[in-house]
């Protein structure tokens, strides 16, 4: 029984995966980094690669770093933790904002990650992605799986893009936080890349952070007590922080989310209520803690930067919590009935979208390539060269505004056909 609970432990774990790294670099130089969390898929390890030594390259150069494959896939770094030295952070030649982040077997690349160089002044917005950028929880994991992808399926929020670039352009850091396995990572990062592409836009960077365990353990594990989970994640981040806090501040300055764990899980970890937005099914959003709702992530757009100032505007004061009035917008409600509340439904139905959308094209292709092919045709040929001939051209007339005269028209009037000035 053990070995078929073992079998589909490895079943799950088809692909590597990788957390992004956040370093939080102090005004005094010092850098501070989260977990290298890397999990290898079921395959490596029935290759024996246990035990082999991973090297870590920043930005395509390699790094003094080397971790190695344990008996559970994890790679660890020499003394079997996941988080390296002080010093060993020290000399990594890290620059601010994304860096790319490759671990690598006999030169092979195993993994591939962010490091996200922020400074211990930056304020962070974390984002939830199943329900919150996508518009329903399973909906979401279909959408950025292989199939999903192939059939070219976003099933975000409208405005989601907007709301986020607005926020990272005024000065925040990103924290995209899911429960999702972190052999689901690299479909994540893919996933997200492709939010906003429909309209032309891109989703702003930021940090991925999943579940550190493969699919059946975050199934078992992570997924039973989400809300723990998130604030374990939260609290570890901000740790990261450290002196540069002051007692009662916070880094954590808002959360989109749309479970009240997630709502929980930011305020336990010193997000301020007015400041946490819970979205439903149906794109209404509500501020935790109030009875303000928005119809959708475009309606945030007006007040936004009421919402989230400039960061450059915060500098000097410690942020406690935001005294900025929220400004209600519409008075969205959600509808309990609504189609969005069937699993599936808006998945399905944006799913049929895109193979009609495939069809039509095909068909409007088949058309026009039809109407090329006619023009081929000796006697298509010669009639397009009939000369057509010209109509005369009927002189300019001066139609009198009739009904400006106070009166309905008289069709017996020549006037109201123009027959005086065609001289009839």
């Amino acid at each position: 029984m053990f070995a078929w609970i073992a079998n589909i432990h490895e079943a799950f774990d088809f692909v590597s995966g990788t957390n992004d790294v956040i370093v939080i670099k102090h005004s005094n130089g010092v850098l501070q980094s989260s977990q290298f969390s890397v999990q290898t898929n079921a395959s490596i390890i029935k290759r024996h690669h246990l035990g082999q030594s991973v090297h870590v390259y920043l930005n395509g150069l390699p790094t003094n770093l080397h971790m190695k494959i344990d008996s559970e896939g994890r790679c660890v770094f020499p003394g079997g933790g996941t988080k390296p030295t002080e010093e060993e952070i020290s000399l990594l030649p890290v620059r601010e904002g994304r860096n790319s982040l490759d671990f690598r077997v006999s030169g092979d690349i195993l993994a591939s990650a962010g490091l996200f160089c922020w400074k211990s002044s930056d304020k962070i917005v974390v984002v939830d992605i199943d329900g919150t950028i996508t518009r329903t929880d399973v909906g979401g994991v279909l959408a950025s799986s292989e199939l999903g992808q192939s059939l070219g399926l976003v099933h975000s929020h409208e405005g989601i893009c907007e709301v986020l670039s607005g926020i990272a352009s005024s000065g925040y850091r990103l924290l995209f936080l899911t429960a999702r396995p972190i052999t689901r990572a690299d479909a994540t990062r893919k996933y997200l890349s492709q939010v906003g592409s429909e309209e032309q836009l891109n989703m702003p960077q930021g940090a991925l952070v999943t579940s550190a365990l493969g699919t059946f353990n975050t199934m078992t594990a992570v997924w039973k007590d989400i809300k723990a989970y998130k604030v374990q994640q939260l609290m570890q981040i901000k740790s990261l922080f450290g002196a540069a806090l002051e007692e009662g501040e916070t880094c954590f300055v808002g959360g989109f989310g749309n479970h009240d764990y997630d709502a929980a899980s930011y305020v336990d970890a010193g997000c301020e209520k007015e400041r946490v937005f819970i979205i439903d099914e149906d794109s209404v959003i509500r501020v935790e803690g109030s009875t303000v709702t928005y119809n959708g992530y475009p309606a945030m757009l007006p007040v936004l930067q009421e919402l989230f100032p400039p960061t450059i505007l915060l500098q000097g004061k410690k942020h406690r919590g935001s005294t900025v009035p929220i400004s209600p917008i519409g008075g969205g409600t959600s509808n309990p009935f609504s189609v969005n509340k069937i699993p599936g439904a808006a998945l399905l139905g944006e799913g049929i979208g895109k193979v009609w959308g495939n069809v039509t094209s095909t068909t409007n292709n088949m058309t026009t390539g039809m109407g090329n092919s006619l023009q081929t045709i000796p006697a298509v040929q010669s009639l397009s060269k009939v000369p057509v001939p010209e109509l005369p051209k009927m002189p300019n007339m001066a139609i009198p505004d009739l009904l400006a005269r106070g009166k309905p028209p008289d069709y017996n009037d020549p006037l109201t056909h123009g027959l005086v000035d065609r001289g009839e």
